[in-house]
């Protein structure tokens, strides 16, 4: 009997995370493209090819003005490291989740990433942990994608870090959207396992796990883009 209901909660939340993962447009469409709108703080639109450009340079943001919305307008904004972490800083923490305990201990398993690249739970052993948790039809988890990347260029010369995404979607489909968004995490497709064995039923979720596999941040949504923050916050903790 406890077989059988065991069965009939992994069906029951294999089809919620297809209900999660439902994509009702062309997946390029749900990333940053062409048609993506977006302007200065004074209502100012620059045009594909410009907002592109001063992206790449590093020095500018992408921050949404409703986080929730596939169809919202972004405001670029020019990076100011002292103004925008004083801004954070004073910003309410970021929720929790209920899904994981702060000082908890994270049990990872053997994964695979988006290359076929085998990420054993061994190779992570001493060595401080982001895990972020999304999907492609959770908009706020596109959102904060850029921010994410930036952390990832900031730490890429530390071997003590890793980044990884862990996501419901399939790979084809994750495949498509990181072509006009990239995603600098390594990523890992197809995870309805992973997502039930934590339980994890709402997105974006971010972990912070120290060197001896403790939680030491985990959160859950976007939270205003005041996540990365957080998250940087915390490695430098931990460093």
């Amino acid at each position: 009997m406890a077989k059988y209901l065991t069965f009939l909660v992994i069906i029951l939340n294999s089809i919620l995370a297809s209900a999660q993962t439902d994509i009702k447009v062309p997946i390029e469409q749900l990333g940053f493209n062409e048609k993506t709108v977006v302007a200065d703080s004074n209502g100012v639109k620059y045009n594909y090819s410009e907002w592109r450009k001063m992206m790449a340079t590093g020095q500018y943001r992408l921050k949404p003005v409703h986080d929730d919305s596939d169809t919202t307008v972004f405001i670029l904004a020019k990076r100011d490291k002292k103004i925008d972490d004083e801004l954070a800083s004073n910003a309410p923490e970021p929720n929790e989740t209920g899904f994981f305990k702060t000082g908890a201990h994270f049990k990872f398993f053997d994964m695979k990433d988006i290359n076929g690249i085998d990420i054993k739970s061994s190779d992570l052993d001493g060595k401080i942990v982001v895990v972020n948790f999304w999907f492609i039809a959770c908009p706020p988890c596109r959102y904060e994608m850029p921010e994410l990347n930036h952390l990832v260029k900031e730490y890429h010369n530390n071997p003590d870090l890793a980044f990884i995404a862990i996501t419901l979607d399939r790979k084809e489909d994750v495949q498509r959207l990181v072509k006009v968004s990239p995603f600098d995490f390594r990523i890992v497709t197809n995870s309805w396992p992973l997502f039930n064995n934590y339980k994890i039923t709402e997105c974006p979720v971010s972990l912070v796990i120290d060197r001896k596999g403790v939680i030491r941040f985990n959160s859950l949504g976007y939270n205003n883009g005041n996540v990365p923050y957080w998250i940087e916050k915390t490695i430098e903790q931990l460093k």
